[in-house]
């Protein structure tokens, strides 16, 4: 056994989930060693199997980049479940699993009989892991929701965007990814649970409530003082806080100034860098890193307070420096002074220039079937004795049927032919080879 890889060998997880976040979740169960069995059926497929398709790839069911990053180290098995010899199949791989994950919308699960009582029938020790936008208890646990709509509910989307404007939202699903870490991580603890007890549990997640902590101290404010925020007092936009009254900082602890985004040398649209400089001594310091220039003694700019008063002016002044260097060779003079300062990177700085990501490997090579040789990104954890590791490409559609059938459930190959003559594993009015995405996500 290869310690390095391989914390969960042993761990079976049966993965109903789609989308982002709970295939996150068992994409990081995956890389520590778990085997994660996919159910999918090729008319309802997962809708990231349409998604991403590299430029010159007719777009098909298997290769979808964004499926193919999601499920790396997974096994997929198609299987009809709303036939009874699909759900029988499926409550068999139920009893031969440790884990059972799913992100539905509450009641779904519930509808096909595999409620949390359902699943211990089966299996009295399983681990049951749901993502939902809302959880599966309460009055608006039927709420719909995706990611975005999940964050406004939770007040992310409250404190997003820039002063005297109206909310702007997170762009990408930055909750689709926090809920599936969660899930990671509340899987853990269910099989540390299960070690020393024997027993499993239900864990029910709501992506609205893995949120709360990305707001910052807004709602401890609240708790505190019962203090409404209001627009536009806040959000400070790059700013760390916008008047010298600090019940308009956004709380968001020690307060610097300068803090913003810099214009650098270079035609990009991306050529910036961000400061942060949180005490006098620290101001002292950047004037002596950007060669001690006049503006910098003005008395207004000597103590946090005035410069807080002055900022727009001392933006002004920092930018006449930055702008004439590159964002890198500004993060590199700065930082030798011990000044905060980072270049802003974008998807090709990350992946080609970025020398911190490299050394530390989090982009890991694999090849698929398919695509070739490609990379993924990896898990960012790295630890001393049990990393993990991405093991192997996404699955193609139902590439693990054999292993399924015969290896776990010790299916003969009579079982699976007549099965197979009854569409079970593969819709029989849809060829293997004939499908193609009619409207690729993007």
């Amino acid at each position: 056994m290869n310690i390095q890889h391989d914390l969960l060998t042993g761990i079976r997880v049966l993965d109903f989930t789609w989308s982002v976040s709970g295939s996150n979740t068992t994409r990081i169960l995956a890389a520590m060693g778990a085997e994660v069995i996919k159910v999918e059926w090729p008319k309802t497929p997962d809708m990231m199997r349409f998604s991403m398709y590299a430029k010159d790839d007719e777009p098909g069911l298997d290769n979808g980049a964004f499926f193919n990053s999601l499920n790396v180290g997974k096994k997929s098995f198609t299987v009809n479940i709303k036939s009874a010899e699909g759900m029988n199949i499926i409550k068999e791989l139920i009893k031969k699993s440790d884990i059972v994950t799913e992100n539905f919308s509450a009641g779904v699960f519930e509808k096909w009989g595999l409620d949390y009582s359902s699943l211990k029938e089966l299996n009295e020790g399983i681990i049951y892991m749901s993502i939902s936008g809302l959880g599966h208890t309460g009055r608006q646990k039927n709420y719909g929701t995706w990611g975005p709509t999940a964050a406004a509910l939770s007040g992310m989307t409250y404190i997003s965007g820039l002063p005297d404007t109206h909310p702007s939202g997170w762009g990408y699903s930055i909750l689709d990814i926090v809920a599936g870490y969660t899930g990671a991580y509340s899987v853990l603890t269910a099989l540390l649970y299960k070690k020393r007890t024997g027993e499993g549990q239900y864990i029910d997640i709501s992506q609205v409530e893995t949120a709360l902590p990305l707001v910052g101290t807004n709602v401890l404010d609240y708790f505190v003082n019962a203090r409404p925020s209001n627009r536009p007092d806040f959000p400070t936009g790059n700013r760390s806080i916008l008047s010298t009254d600090e019940r308009k900082s956004d709380f968001r602890g020690p307060i610097a100034c300068p803090q913003n985004t810099y214009r650098c040398a270079g035609e990009d649209a991306n050529d910036y860098c961000v400061i942060a400089i949180y005490s006098d001594d620290e101001w002292e310091r950047f004037k002596a890193a950007i060669g001690q220039p006049e503006w910098g003694n003005d008395p207004k700019f000597t103590n946090l307070k005035g410069r807080i008063q002055h900022q727009g002016e001392l933006d002004q002044h920092i930018e006449e420096y930055t702008i004439r260097f590159h964002k890198y060779e500004v993060m590199e003079a700065l930082q030798q002074y011990g000044i905060v300062a980072v270049a802003v990177q974008q998807n090709e700085d990350i992946v080609e220039n970025d020398p911190q990501l490299r050394f530390r490997g989090l982009f890991e090579k694999i090849k698929h079937p398919l695509l070739g040789e490609r990379l993924v990104e990896g898990i960012p954890i790295k630890m001393s004795q049990t990393s993990p590791s991405i093991r192997k490409p996404a699955p193609l559609m139902g590439e693990d049927n054999d292993f399924v059938l015969k290896e776990i459930l010790d299916y003969s190959e009579e079982e699976i032919e007549l099965l197979n003559r009854n569409g079970v594993f593969w819709p029989l009015d849809m060829p293997k080879d004939s499908f193609k995405a009619v409207r690729p996500l993007w």
